[in-house]
């Protein structure tokens, strides 16, 4: 019985050794230089663009490769939804490409996992205030730039005219302050015939501009301490709340089977929402009177938060430099004005707003608000930060917890699960 077991043991011993030695020898090998029949050598680009940015993005493609005859750039789209699982697989077997398009929200844990390269080397530093701040800082990891932001959005407040004017208000005027939101929302609610001055999400990113406009910071500068529970947050998740339960002037939109802010909006049952420029081509299809404002200054200001994407060079490549090389040219002033002026988005490069002007005085607005937008919570995951916190900010709507005692709780749970976890 003993040999037995000796065998057993050694036969599963040899097994992993033979495993192991599978996996140093294919990370061993590398990627294998592939080149074009010009001889140029291909830097592969992975993206999630839809068909009119992929046509716009072959054309600045074409037009770096007239100066830098050694590279060819093949971008290789992939479903945005399937993106993170994708480079990460790709990453095991050294499979990924050179560079990639990634959601913002995913850069933390690539830095983290020493997956992608730290633009500094290269002297980021020279040109990084060209970028907006808000969307820039989510490539901000542990003191370096892990990535360059390549599209970006915010949520602003979206005002129906027509409700504006039957509750007496001016229809061009949308809410400047919280008090003034306030204010407006009274006038403007009657809940017998279901129509409410607010609809609202309730997560995380949702919230933030609440939270920024009250001057909140979610995560500490050195991504140990969640601050969940300073006296900023809380007073900002109060307020949030008191709309629903003191003030009676937001529609509980949040709940499950609620009709949405969206839906609810088209209906003509609530007056205002926030959301964001990805929205406007369905707004005006259906034909609603509607208006776009800054979201209400709070004790901090106005205030909103960031999405969007963030392209970034794997450690993988073998082309660093070059790679930094075309993803500077991407996302420089003139590159990003062509771009944001074909596609009717918002430029992530400062130099590129003098350049860009939209018929569209919506997008104008957006544009305005992504000065004043702050950068989101940096953590590896932000789902999981998500996960924690909605619920504890649901209990506070309905009753069951005071902001302070949610908050704390939160703050505690994100430090346990998120900024400090068995890595």
């Amino acid at each position: 019985m003993k040999r037995s077991k000796l065998r057993f043991t050694k036969e599963i011993v040899l097994i992993f050794v033979l495993i192991l030695s599978g996996i140093i020898f294919q990370a061993g090998c590398g990627k294998k230089e592939t080149k074009t029949a010009d001889g140029r050598t291909i830097l592969t680009f992975w993206h999630t663009y839809r068909d009119s940015e992929e046509d716009f993005l072959k054309e600045i493609i074409k037009e770096w490769e007239k100066d830098n005859k050694e590279w060819s750039i093949q971008a290789v789209r992939i479903p945005f939804d399937g993106h993170k699982p994708k480079l990460r697989t790709s990453l095991t077997v050294e499979k990924g490409p050179d560079m990639a398009r990634v959601d913002w929200s995913f850069v933390c844990e690539l830095a983290r996992k020493n997956a992608v390269v730290n633009i500094d080397e290269f002297g980021f530093e020279k040109i990084k205030d060209n970028y907006l701040p808000a969307p820039l800082g989510t490539n901000y990891i542990d003191g370096h730039y892990y990535g360059f932001p390549d599209q970006s959005n915010c949520v602003a407040l979206f005002y129906n005219k027509k409700l504006f004017r039957e509750a007496g208000l001016d229809a061009e005027s949308p809410p400047k302050t919280w008090e003034d939101f306030v204010s407006y929302g009274k006038k403007i609610t009657n809940s017998e015939k279901g129509v409410f001055a607010f609809a609202m999400d309730n997560t995380v990113w949702w919230t933030l501009p609440f939270f920024n406009s009250f001057g909140a910071k979610i995560i500490s500068p050195d991504g140990n301490t969640c601050l969940l529970d300073s006296k900023e947050a809380i007073d900002a998740l109060e307020f949030k709340a008191s709309l629903f339960t003191k003030h009676k002037i937001e529609a509980g939109a949040w709940r499950s089977g609620s009709i949405t802010p969206d839906q609810g909006f088209i209906n003509g049952k609530y007056a205002m929402i926030f959301s964001g420029p990805w929205i406007l081509p369905q707004f005006k299809a259906t034909g609603i009177e509607f208006g776009v404002g800054l979201i209400p200054a709070g004790p901090s200001g106005t205030s909103s938060n960031v999405g969007g994407t963030n392209v970034v060079i794997l450690k993988s490549s073998k082309y660093h430099k070059p790679c930094y090389d075309f993803l500077t040219f991407f996302t420089n002033p003139q590159s990003q004005a062509k771009w944001c002026k074909a596609l009717d988005q918002i430029p992530i490069n400062i130099k590129a707003y003098e350049h860009v002007q939209f018929e569209d005085k919506h997008l104008m607005t957006f544009m305005e608000q992504m000065k004043s937008a702050v950068s989101n919570p940096i953590v590896t995951n932000f789902e999981t930060l998500e996960d924690i916190v909605n619920p504890e900010m649901e209990a506070v709507i309905t009753g069951q917890k005071t902001a302070k005692e949610a908050l704390t709780n939160a703050a505690r749970k994100v430090e346990r699960k998120v900024l400090k976890p068995l890595f």
